[in-house]
């Protein structure tokens, strides 16, 4: 996978949980809650694996340039 397609398939699956509206609107938190059962990473997706605070999520998201409501 190049980076591109990796944004591209990470968009796709972002959209099928329900979450791009969110996202648009800031709703972060929110949309990490629709999206977490996709990606172990997320907080509170439960896998076992090392999870991101959604605080570090906000942080990364306003860095580059997000908005959060």
């Amino acid at each position: 996978f190049s980076p591109l397609s990796q944004d591209k398939l990470a968009i796709q699956l972002i959209r099928e949980r329900g979450a791009i509206d969110d996202i648009r609107a800031g709703r972060i938190e929110r949309a990490v809650s629709r999206c977490r059962n996709i990606w172990a990473s997320l907080p509170g997706a439960g896998y076992g694996q090392r999870e991101y605070s959604l605080e570090k999520l906000v942080t990364v998201w306003r860095t580059a340039g997000g908005v959060v409501a």
